[in-house]
């Protein structure tokens, strides 16, 4: 098995924890709203025999810095922009992106965005997701507010009956490790996100993977995005059933397999 390594990179003056492994050409994995790269493990060593994967914490999130001020980008385009630098820096060829949740958005903005994206795959992603009210998010940093009591029974709530043990214990896990203005600021991002007039830009192979137990991402929202692909090569819509808002956490061999066999066909 291709061990993962990890280590640190400035991006921007700030320094960035990121990991890695494997060998091929490159892959450029996006992990979910106030999480780090650890919920990617399971996918990095299925894909490593076949493509050299990298996972970045976001600035703030993780092992990784926060920016100047302790602050966290707030932003999707801001976001995307930060991680075509990271990318650059470290990656310095075309790539294929997958990301979930966030990371699906953001993954979608940037195949629109950036030449060097060749191949999308947007885990519960949309190209418009106005979900959270500006007064829960408000709350996320309120001093008297717990955010990890706050967000278990929400967090919890969105994993599928068809998770593994491992991944729904690590999603708990991953609640409890919240940083609050980490995921204040990637829920900002998330319920601001309206690139629907983006989708026509987007010229590379896009897969979009829905976990069909996932109540904040509607079957509506993916379709509508598939719909606005007009000018991808191609764009798949993959339903994995059972499974909620963290696929490549709740079943990361279901995952990899679909990603080995888009990025074959990508690639």
């Amino acid at each position: 098995m291709d061990e993962i390594t990890g280590r640190y990179t400035n991006i921007d003056d700030v320094r960035i924890y990121f990991e890695s492994c494997g060998s091929g050409s490159p892959v450029l994995l996006i992990h979910t709203a106030g999480r780090d790269n650890r919920q990617w493990h399971g996918v990095m060593e299925l894909l490593a025999p076949h493509y050299r994967v990298f996972a970045p914490d976001l600035p703030g999130h993780g092992k990784s810095w926060p920016l100047t001020g302790n602050a966290c980008l707030q932003d999707a385009h801001a976001i995307a922009d930060w991680l075509h630098r990271f990318a650059s820096s470290v990656i310095r060829e075309k790539y294929a992106v997958m990301g979930c949740s966030l990371g699906g958005n953001l993954t979608l903005l940037m195949a629109a965005s950036y030449d060097e994206v060749h191949a999308a795959i947007a885990l519960e992603g949309a190209d418009y997701t106005p979900t959270f009210p500006e007064v829960a998010l408000d709350l996320m940093t309120h001093p008297q507010i717990s955010l990890m009591h706050y967000n278990m029974d929400f967090s919890m709530s969105l994993v599928g009956d068809e998770a593994t043990a491992a991944g729904r214990s690590f999603s708990e896990w991953g609640v409890l490790s919240l940083v609050p203005a980490a995921q204040q600021g990637d829920l900002r991002a998330y319920t601001r996100c309206d690139i629907r007039n983006l989708m026509t830009r987007v010229r590379c192979p896009v897969l979009i993977v829905r976990g069909t137990a996932d109540w904040l991402v509607s079957q509506e929202m993916v379709e509508a995005t598939r719909g606005r692909l007009v000018n991808a090569r191609v764009a798949k819509l993959e339903l994995l059933p059972g499974i909620g808002h963290f696929p490549h956490l709740e079943d990361p061999g279901r995952v990899a397999q679909l990603a080995l066999d888009f990025l074959a066909e990508s690639y």
